[in-house]
């Protein structure tokens, strides 16, 4: 019985990581976009933090990106801080895009960062999941 039940609490441990999805899923690792923006917004949350950016193009117009980043634990091995992805924080990023969605009138602006570099020049990189 007793057996019966760690078995059940390992198999409940295990769920999380099943639900974790590949990068390679959702965002297209055959080729990498550059941004450069301001941080609006920054959800710092497990499993993956989301950072909010306000890109200026080329046509004076302004798109807001949602970009995909590790996790917070993963961030700050990288060396960066939730300080330092505060909303202000002008950056240029380096990131897979995201795969066309299934409704093609529906445009994603969404990313998965590879690597930023901040204003000072500084340059973090990420180890991200294929």
């Amino acid at each position: 019985m007793k057996v019966g039940r760690i078995a059940v609490v390992f198999c409940l441990l295990t769920l999380p990581v099943l639900a974790h999805h590949a990068t390679a899923v959702q965002y297209d690792v055959s080729s990498t976009i550059t941004l450069n923006g301001t941080v609006t917004r920054l959800d710092w949350t497990n499993p993956h933090v989301r950072v909010y950016l306000e890109v200026k193009m080329g046509n004076g117009n302004s798109e807001n990106w949602t970009v995909e980043f590790p996790s917070p634990g993963a961030i700050i091995v990288a060396g960066l801080s939730r300080t330092l992805l505060a909303p202000g924080t002008v950056l240029t990023l380096e990131a897979y895009p995201s795969k066309p969605s299934a409704d093609q009138a529906k445009v994603q602006r969404s990313a998965c960062a590879k690597a930023i570099t901040l204003a000072d020049h500084n340059r973090f990189a990420f180890v991200v999941g294929i």
